[in-house]
């Protein structure tokens, strides 16, 4: 929303009276608004122009302060008037071009010259840094089509930030390894932050689990769950009302569920359910962020924008906590919705779709409960990768799996027998984390031989699927090297295959408790030193 005609126009009249306070208010008021209304004109843009909001708004200001220099400044009341009437700065429905993007900052900016023309930095010193809070799903499943990650990348194009929080570990980011890896959003955030060149830092507060420490929860795990049975008895209820809920959230209700939607009702009917313990937690670990986002913006003051991506249950209480004290000014996220369907499509590549159909397909949820998935949707989806990337292994690859979990094997062994043998070393080219999508490899050549062997099991051709298992199991420990879902844990992917050679692949839900194994291991990225 852009500032308040009448605000402006009273602060403008107040300038003129010589009220230096008045003065003192309009600067960041209207350098903030500029900073929106440049982020929005240049999110019509096409992804991959580097110019940035604020440094649009610099542009315009340095020009202005040359106009000034040349005694062009009219006066105050007149070019306000001015602004305030331009029906382009007003609607912003007709300025599709930089040019015009700037001439209404110019215009808007004039009036600010008898304040600032000494100055040598166009942002106010009273003017605080500034920060949307987006809630994230911190789902590990891409089970919700209304809000994805290419709807999570338009945002953030539309925002236009100058630095980036996330809830993960600012040092493993550094590296290039987030320690949540089986969130999406981090690797949204991480991979817009290497788009833009912009910085990333963690939320976290507390300090990195240790290798060791890791190891020995995953030991404990094991200890309690030493086989198959045991982990059906433990989280088979889990599993059902998982199961119950992803078909009741994102199948049959035919409601949108886009970010607006959570903002709206969806997240504050979840919170109206939440225990009293559930309530204090929340509060408590939202105050801690609230101050550790804080002390990011002091500690970094080049960084004027920021985003930060919470998980939502976190980021409401992160906002009602700011908004009562902070020193950063927060810019609500409804601001910039809803996002417009063009932008959206402009992130819904082909390395897009295909994350997001992998996670909804390639998944041992979709194995066994196509019922619980908005298959429709989902075809729509496969049907446009299919545009975008028709010769693409991995594109086959998926295509695969939908016949798969739509119970249609025989189409689905034609196409991972090709894979299987023609492949070769193609890649996934989305990021791949632990729990996503199962087994976390990104050859798309082995992951087609152990699909082809489920088939083969399923069909109960079981020489043909223990040839494909053993094969597979020559690899190693290659076959965990990407296993990595949370600090230094990972589900034992090996042990899950060698599982297959002794005990058949059903289809049946008993395949989720399969991949109990659990160990630790320490990533490569942290074995280097830089």
């Amino acid at each position: 929303m852009l500032m308040a005609m009448s605000d402006v126009t009273l602060i403008l009249s107040q300038i003129e009276q010589g009220d230096s306070q008045a003065a003192e208010k309009l600067l960041p008021l209207v350098y903030d608004e500029l900073r929106k209304l440049a982020a929005a004109k240049l999110a019509q843009e096409k992804p991959g122009q580097t110019l940035q909001a604020t440094a649009l708004v610099h542009e315009a200001y340095l020009r202005l302060v040359e106009l000034v220099k040349e005694k062009l400044q009219p006066s105050l009341q007149a070019i306000g008037a001015r602004v305030l009437g331009y029906a382009p700065f007003r609607a912003g429905l007709s300025m599709k071009s930089r040019p015009l993007v700037l001439s209404a900052l110019l215009m808007t900016l004039l009036p600010l010259m008898a304040l600032a023309s000494d100055k040598e930095s166009p942002v106010s010193a009273e003017a605080p840094p500034s920060a949307v809070i987006i809630p994230t799903l911190w789902n590990d499943h891409q089970f919700n089509l209304d809000y994805t990650v290419a709807d999570l990348l338009t945002l953030l194009d539309a925002i236009q930030p100058e630095a980036i929080v996330v809830n993960d570990d600012t040092e493993w980011l550094r590296r290039g390894c987030p320690k949540n890896a089986y969130m999406p959003e981090v690797h949204v955030a991480l991979d817009y932050a290497r788009e833009r060149s912009v910085p990333i830092f963690g939320s976290d507060t507390t300090p990195a689990p240790t290798y060791e420490a890791d190891l020995k929860r995953s030991q404990e795990f094991m200890k309690r769950n030493p086989d198959v049975r045991a982990v059906e008895s433990s989280f088979r209820k889990r599993l059902d009302s998982t199961t119950a809920r992803i078909a009741r959230e994102y199948s049959f209700t035919g409601e949108r569920r886009d970010l607006q939607a959570h903002i709206a009702h969806i997240f504050p009917s979840k919170r109206m359910e939440w225990t009293d313990g559930r309530k204090t937690f929340a509060s408590n670990e939202s105050k801690k962020l609230a101050a550790e986002i804080e002390r990011l913006a002091g500690n970094n003051p080049t960084c004027r924008s920021w985003v930060v991506l919470l998980p939502w249950e976190y980021a409401i209480g992160v906002e009602e906590t700011m908004r009562v004290q902070s020193t950063v000014r927060l810019v609500a996220v409804t601001d910039y919705l809803p996002l417009k369907p063009a932008a959206i499509e402009r992130r819904m590549n082909s390395r897009n779709t295909a994350w997001i159909l992998a996670g909804a397909i390639d998944e041992w949820y979709g194995m066994w409960a196509p019922q619980a998935f908005p298959t429709e949707r989902l075809g729509t989806l496969l049907g446009k990768l299919k545009r975008l990337a028709p010769g693409e292994p991995a594109t086959a690859y998926l295509e695969a799996r939908w016949l798969m979990q739509n119970r249609d094997y025989g189409e689905a062994e034609l196409i991972l027998k090709r894979l299987a043998d023609s492949a070769g070393d193609a890649k996934f080219s989305f990021p791949i984390n632990g729990k996503w999508i199962r087994p976390p490899w990104s050859s798309v050549r082995d992951k087609a031989r152990l699909n082809l062997a489920f088939v083969y099991d399923y069909k109960g051709e079981r020489e043909q699927a223990l040839a494909l298992y053993r094969e597979l199991l020559e690899k190693g420990e290659q076959l965990n090297e990407e296993a990595r879902w949370g600090s230094f844990v990972y589900d034992d992917n090996l042990a899950v295959v060698k599982s297959y050679t002794t005990m058949p692949y059903t289809g049946m839900p008993e395949e989720a408790f399969r991949h109990f194994p659990q160990t630790a291991k320490r990533p490569k990225c942290l074995l280097t030193d830089e």
